[in-house]
């Protein structure tokens, strides 16, 4: 069944309308966990990556605010702080790891310009160039983008440690 164009155009903006209504209930610092995001009590990793999701849109110069059910208050910290204590260990091992390899990717880079000079077939030389330029974009972009990703992802972890609760 085919809808007739402007009736569609005018159910999309309706339906905008209705949800703009509703973000401006919102405030933009806040994140608001249903009964949905705890399982047994106790904040579910659904939940989890709910709250991670929803701070990263949130400036880091503001205070997150969580607002919750009463009743999963009191250990809501607590395993809040598990998961955020696991994760950074995984970030801080995987930061390790990003800088080792990029630092030995450049040190790569660096032998194949340095070999590459010792050549005067000009094919050669093209092929060490290039393979220098590989290895050397290949330790920028771990150190610098995947490095940066990474740390953006501790501080978010720590930003949503830091957030006040609230019941509802």
């Amino acid at each position: 069944m085919k809808m007739n164009k402007r009736v569609m155009i005018k159910r999309f903006k309706v339906l905008e309308k209705n949800l703009f209504k509703k973000v401006k209930d919102k405030r933009k610092n806040e994140i608001v966990l249903s009964n949905s995001d705890f399982k047994d009590g106790k904040l579910s990793f659904a939940g989890y990556n709910r709250i991670k999701q929803e701070c990263e849109y949130i400036d880091y110069s503001e205070y997150i605010e969580i607002i919750m059910p009463k009743e999963y208050v009191a250990d809501f910290k607590e395993t809040l702080e598990k998961m955020v204590v696991n994760e950074a260990t995984h970030i801080k091992k995987d930061t390790r790891k990003i800088y080792i390899y990029s630092i030995l990717f450049f040190l790569i880079g660096a032998l194949w310009f340095t070999i590459g000079t010792l050549f005067t077939i000009p094919v050669i030389k093209e092929i060490t160039i290039v393979a220098t330029w590989v290895f050397v974009w290949t330790a920028l972009e771990k150190w610098f983008f995947e490095g940066n990703r990474l740390k953006k992802s501790k501080f978010n972890l720590f930003k949503i440690l830091l957030a006040k609760v609230n019941s509802q």
